[in-house]
């Protein structure tokens, strides 16, 4: 299979996991629930309310993925690591199309945090929020420059 094959199947599967993203997404924001039932009910609804919440905003970071390597496939510049600038294993690529660095960067990046503090992902900010969770921040912790 040649190359432009392979990525023609690669974005096709993308685009179909966006596709199914954005209609799991789409579904999440319908409550057909009216009664409220007893106090285990109101319980269980809260529970599964937040479950609910949590997994929407993993499947919204998925499809931001998604649709970030849709755009790096356009580019031209699908493929290539975004930590060291090498081509990411296409075994890699085929088991998870929408990453955008290796697994040595990716497993830097996880152990240690982005390497340089002015390339932080602001759409990952709130990844970040466990290591702050110790203590209340307060805006006297906030230096703008």
């Amino acid at each position: 299979m040649s190359r432009k094959d392979s990525l023609l199947r690669l974005y096709q599967r993308l685009n179909a996991r966006r596709d199914t993203l954005r209609e799991k997404l789409s579904l999440g924001n319908e409550s057909d629930r009216v009664d409220v039932g007893d106090l285990g009910d109101v319980a269980h609804d809260g529970a599964t309310t937040e479950l609910n919440s949590q997994l929407a905003s993993i499947e919204t970071r998925e499809l931001r993925q998604v649709e970030r390597a849709i755009q790096l496939l356009r580019d031209g510049r699908y493929g290539v690591c975004e930590g060291c600038a090498q081509p990411i294993l296409i075994a890699r690529l085929q088991a998870l199309p929408y990453t955008v660095m290796c697994v040595e960067c990716q497993r830097a990046e996880e152990e240690d945090g982005p390497v340089d503090p002015e390339d932080v992902d602001w759409d990952k900010a709130c990844d970040y929020e466990v290591r702050f969770s110790e203590r209340e921040v307060t805006i006297d912790d906030l230096r703008f420059e």
